[in-house]
């Protein structure tokens, strides 16, 4: 792993303990001495039997389930991410810039500095021209939506003088760079190659990243005229609607503290619902919900995503397109439906917050939704209907919950499983709702060959542990290292030596933790450690490890000796002196190799398994 990573990683966890990492999650965490302790999120349980060790930045199930890790493998384990989500959910809590590993182009720091340099100076230029006379009218839009001055402010609302060419005139003003605001999407070029604003008239909204830098913006016209009611900033390297949440920067502290994050359709529908204090919401930017999206939820760490829509047939359809891309995520998915076409803005700043809290305690189950729609539906648009149904039932992740959706589809149409399946299959690319059979599932990772004897294992996971606890015992366990028999434990033991010849370097359980990065052997890391914790001593453990496996040794080459020697008496007796040679210079090297497993029985001879 590069070491800018890794101390990357280092950072995060030095800034975000891991007992108050796991505290925000786990309730009941208890101080226990040098420990906390509560009971398992990972499986039912009464007795505590799971503990954090803010020493060495670790936690680990004593009970049923056994695992254990770092801050970043409790985010993994607790939210279902990827080890790279759970690096981004604590890098954006903490503050820590996280290089790139690889893979996805983008532009240079450089660039995106001067990127980010000239949309935040946009901002303040909308945001100084709402102000202003000419922005009066966009003023008197906000007063009646009910939004207060420090709302506004907050959110950074602006306006876009009608001119356009106002912008281009501060760029010019203040010696910018012209290129860097066509870049960010802000100026463009007739065809005759001037350069004009290209937010003219309009109602300015910054959108951010979930770190809370403007990106974007979103854009709205007051009056009657050509051209949509709302246009976002175009694509850029920075800006892509797919991508985004609005509002999700400023809900982020909320949502991990609840873990519920509510989303709504409008950019005042966000700041209405902060301004009365209910900070967990944010707007999807007028696009149906993406991969990338889900990735942005995951990262928030909510464990339930409520929707909130007009119960109209447009708030329906919105309701399924966001649907489509939160599915795979393993989430409380429920969708809240405003009747009588009342707007969450209007709701939220005429009546406050209680009644929208009323509206998302009475959320109906995103299932229930979807398949209630289907009430008074006949023919073609029961069959179109049944179908947008099983679209995204095909979306859900697990294939145990698909069958069971599909299974209740069925119940509830009063549709025989053979015709939803017969639709179902007319679906291009469409995941089998059943649940996949064993010989489908994805490969597991590397383990030792069967034939190896468990017994060996189990002493290697001893080495490994000992040398966890104590690095200085390295000298002793180096020689062994390239018959380690099992990858998983090959891998730690490879990355201790590793850290081992950095003198910089401390190596302890969570340390280790990091070196490995995503690799799976990461999950190894605690159990070992607390295993060998267990014993007398790091070096008892060792020595006695070491010991039982020359005495295993031992009893291999004496069994081949004898196998060997009755080989050569079979030999003797058929007068066969080309095998009698062979058989004797076998029986040669395997006296000296056995001479030699001896010599490594230096311990008493009773440790046993």
């Amino acid at each position: 792993m590069a070491d800018d990573f890794r101390n990357a990683l280092d950072e995060i966890k030095l800034r975000a303990p891991i007992e108050e990492v796991v505290r925000e999650r786990v309730g009941g965490l208890t101080r226990r001495g040098a420990l906390y302790e509560a009971c398992c999120p990972f499986h039912e349980e009464r007795t505590p039997s799971f503990k954090v060790d803010p020493r060495r930045g670790t936690w680990h199930c004593f009970g049923a389930c056994s695992e254990g890790g770092d801050q970043i493998s409790f985010i993994e384990r607790f939210c279902s991410v990827s080890f790279m989500e759970a690096v981004e959910i604590l890098a954006s809590r903490t503050g820590v810039e996280v290089p790139r590993k690889g893979g996805r182009r983008g532009p240079s720091r450089e660039e995106s500095d001067r990127a980010r340099a000239a949309l935040e100076r946009a901002v303040a230029f909308y945001a100084e021209r709402l102000s202003c006379v000419e922005g009066r009218g966009a003023r008197e839009y906000l007063e009646r939506r009910g939004l207060e001055r420090n709302t506004l402010e907050a959110f950074g609302v602006g306006w876009a003088p009608a001119g356009g060419q106002a912008l281009v005139d501060l760029v010019r003003a203040e010696d910018l760079s012209l290129e860097v605001f066509e870049e960010v999407g802000l100026v463009r070029r007739n065809d005759s190659g001037r350069p004009y604003d290209f937010f003219r008239g309009r109602l300015v909204i910054p959108i951010r990243d979930l770190s809370g830098r403007a990106v974007g913006f979103g854009a709205r016209r007051l009056e009657e005229g050509d051209g949509p009611k709302y246009i976002n900033t175009p694509q850029t390297a920075l800006f892509n609607k797919s991508e985004l949440v609005y509002g999700l920067d400023r809900a982020l502290g909320e949502v991990r503290r609840t873990g519920h994050l509510v989303l709504v359709e409008g950019y005042t529908d966000v700041m209405a619902a902060h301004q009365v204090g209910i900070q967990t919401v944010g707007a999807v930017l007028g696009t149906a919900t993406t991969d990338r999206h889900a990735a942005l939820v995951r990262r928030t760490g909510a464990r339930r995503v409520s929707l909130v829509f007009d119960g109209d047939e447009a708030g329906r359809r919105a309701a399924f397109k966001a649907l489509h891309g939160l599915l795979p995520l393993e989430v409380a998915l429920d969708v809240a439906v405003l009747e009588g076409g009342a707007d969450p803005c209007d709701l939220l700043v005429g009546e406050g917050a209680a009644p929208f809290l009323a509206i998302l305690e009475q959320a109906t189950g995103w299932f229930d939704f979807v398949v209630e729609g289907l009430d008074g539906l006949r023919g073609i648009e029961r069959s179109k209907a049944v179908d947008e149904i099983l679209g995204l039932v095909a979306r859900v992740s697990r294939p145990v919950h698909r069958s069971e959706l599909f299974d209740d589809l069925s119940r509830r149409t009063g549709l025989a499983p053979e015709v939803l399946r017969a639709q179902w299959r007319t679906r291009a690319g469409a995941r089998d709702p059943r649940p996949a059979r064993a010989a489908e599932a994805a490969p597991a990772p590397a383990t030792p060959s069967a034939s190896v004897d468990p017994r060996v294992i189990e002493a290697w996971r001893g080495l490994v542990g000992a040398l966890l606890l104590d690095e200085s015992l390295v000298p002793a366990l180096r020689p062994h290292a390239p018959h380690c028999p099992d990858p998983l434990l090959g891998k730690v033991l490879e990355t201790v030596l590793d850290m081992v010849e950095d003198e910089e370097v401390l190596v302890d359980p969570g340390a280790v933790i990091s070196a490995l990065g995503e690799h799976p052997a990461r999950a190894l890391v605690v159990g070992l450690a607390e295993s060998a914790r267990q014993k007398e001593s790091a070096r008892a453990l060792l020595e006695g490890e070491l010991a039982f496996l020359a005495r295993l040794e031992c009893s291999r080459r004496e069994d081949e000796l004898r196998d060997l020697i009755a080989e050569l008496e079979r030999n003797e007796h058929a007068a066969d002196e080309t095998g009698l040679e062979e058989v004797g210079s076998r029986i040669a090297a395997l006296q000296e190799e056995l001479m030699h497993s001896l010599r490594m029985r230096h311990l008493s001879p009773d440790a046993s398994r």
